[in-house]
């Protein structure tokens, strides 16, 4: 039986727009981010900084190593935070329905310049993005990120949960493959489906 479920947030709840993001850092006078981002999004100084081994300074600093001109910490927010698009208010009536019957988590590999961007996306009514989750787990706050194993373990004994009564809903592949390994029940989401669709049928 299912008593919890945990949400990836970026390209399952929050959707994501890779063009949008490319386009912003052009704008700015980072020609070849998206080339940048293909080399460091699994390694490099993206991934240490979503780990929260780098702090956003150094995190803007190296962005700006790439950049001739000047630009502003606002900029690079901004680009930064173009990558992601306002959660539909469907999606957070799901999520609503479902806290009355399960606990909700998040499981992110995220960072603080994407956390500004996306928390205000959840505020609906008097409601807060802690107000949807029982607990939010944010890579770069852990100190740790998917799909190393260890983030699971660390969520599932901080929120006292059995893998084996919770599902697990992410866009990766990788992440997804060490879900299963735990034992997790899982859901490999993508951008074609209807997420209140898919989980109910596996709730």
């Amino acid at each position: 039986m299912i008593k919890n479920i945990v949400f990836d947030l970026g390209g399952v709840l929050v959707p994501l727009n890779r063009r949008a993001c490319e386009d912003a850092f052009h704008a700015i006078g980072f020609d070849d981010f998206g080339k940048i981002l293909n080399e460091y999004v699994q390694g490099g100084f993206f991934l240490e900084y979503e780990k929260g081994a780098i702090t956003t300074s150094e995190f803007r600093d190296i962005l700006r190593s790439y950049i001739e001109n000047e630009v502003t910490n606002d900029q690079i927010d901004f680009a930064m935070g173009s990558f992601l698009e306002v959660i539909s208010d469907d999606k957070l009536e799901f999520l609503i329905s479902l806290k009355k019957k399960f606990r909700l988590y998040m499981l992110s590999n995220t960072n603080e310049i994407a956390m500004r961007v996306v928390r205000p996306f959840f505020n609906k009514g008097n409601l807060t993005i802690n107000d949807y989750f029982d607990k939010l787990f944010l890579s770069y706050e852990m100190k740790m990120a998917k799909p190393d194993s260890d983030i699971f373990i660390k969520m599932a004994n901080d929120a006292s949960f059995e893998a084996s009564e919770t599902l697990f809903i992410d866009d990766s592949p990788a992440n997804i493959q060490t879900a299963q390994c735990l034992g997790f029940h899982t859901l490999l989401f993508n951008h074609d489906m209807n997420l209140k669709t898919e989980v109910e049928k596996l709730i």
